[in-house]
């Protein structure tokens, strides 16, 4: 029997279990109600298994952060087939666009490459992420891949795609690689994917707030030397939330 055949049979009686024994909030229930599944029939024999064996042949220097958004599973969540998997051990592999799973009781020195066009999102450390299709040949950086989603307002998102930069050094003779983030960012404005490569392409977009956009980069240079999404971020918030006051 396929695994969404049993998920219907047992969530039925896990909704019985729930009028004997309700529980309060019900983003807490889906998440039980899953994760209930999950350990039910097994989270080994689960769809979301299949992959090829994720391995990683760069060798680096111990202070390097390697190739990954973070270099050890975290609890997240992803959907996978259409279906959603809470508290599942994910790491995100930013150089190769992977996300790689952790089994169920694996050693951390075991991961899956999650297939790529079977994901339509995951979570990890507070960051959503969304897999994008390319769509415009206008924007050649835009690619289908995984990108990190902030809604900014119905008709205003911000995506970030993270990406690291191979560089190889050679130390105490020996070769090593080294890998350094570039990201880059670009929002969805009222449906339609613009590059945001500096704040030149953001005056464009909104030509009204030059003066406040300018002001913004003045006044936060510290934070875009140190944590160019958050400025980003608190950017488009500040550029949307202007707009917004200046056209009432």
């Amino acid at each position: 029997m396929k695994n969404y055949q049993k998920k219907i049979v047992f969530l039925i009686l896990f909704e019985l279990f729930l009028n004997i024994h309700p529980i309060q909030s019900q983003t807490s229930n889906d998440i039980n109600t899953y994760n209930w599944f999950d350990t039910t029939v097994g989270r080994i024999n689960l769809d979301i298994n299949n992959g090829i064996p994720h391995t990683n042949s760069f060798r680096t220097l111990s202070t390097d952060i390697h190739l990954y958004l973070i270099n050890k599973y975290e609890s997240g969540k992803v959907t996978y087939e259409n279906q959603t998997y809470y508290d599942v051990k994910l790491k995100y592999d930013i150089y190769r666009d992977i996300l790689v799973l952790n089994p169920d009781g694996g050693s951390e020195n075991i991961g899956i490459n999650l297939i790529q066009n079977k994901v339509s999102s995951f979570s990890i450390l507070d960051k959503n992420f969304i897999k994008r299709e390319k769509k415009s040949e206008d924007i050649p950086e835009f690619t289908t891949g995984y990108y990190e989603e902030s809604k900014i307002a119905p008709e205003l998102v911000l995506y970030i795609k993270h990406h690291k930069d191979m560089q190889k050094t050679i130390y105490e003779s020996s070769l090593y690689f080294t890998f350094k983030e570039n990201n880059s960012y670009f929002i969805d404005l009222k449906g339609k994917i613009y590059a945001i490569r500096g704040k030149s392409d953001l005056v464009k977009l909104f030509p009204e707030q030059k003066k406040q956009i300018n002001g913004f980069y003045l006044l936060n240079r510290e934070l875009r030397n140190s944590d160019l999404d958050q400025f980003m971020k608190n950017l488009m918030k500040y550029t949307f939330n202007s707009q917004s006051i200046s056209s009432k």
